[in-house]
């Protein structure tokens, strides 16, 4: 069984905490606002990379992660923290 090697998911993890840390103070004021197309390029960005490692990786190619592919247009702050949250403790896991 093939795996993402762990540099590759410690550099993904790093970027969604950091999101995460950007995030997470705008939640109280900004939580149901759209996030900026910067942040959400970032996002977008992560879930790229860690698309293109689904082919090393059985786990990524389980059905349960088919939802993080596909972000819906328009997140709000609360939304991309779910799924940064999300993302944080499954790639965490991972390792």
């Amino acid at each position: 069984m093939s795996v993402v090697q762990e540099r590759i998911l410690l550099g993904l993890l790093a970027r969604c905490l950091a999101l995460s840390q950007e995030v997470l103070p705008r939640l109280s004021g900004e939580g149901s606002r759209p996030v900026s197309e910067e942040l959400s390029l970032r996002f977008e960005g992560v879930l790229k990379d860690l698309h293109r490692e689904k082919r090393s990786d059985s786990v990524l190619n389980d059905e349960s992660w088919e939802w993080i592919w596909d972000a819906p247009p328009g997140m709000n702050h609360l939304q991309l923290y779910g799924r940064l949250a999300w993302l944080n403790y499954t790639l965490f896991d991972l390792l």
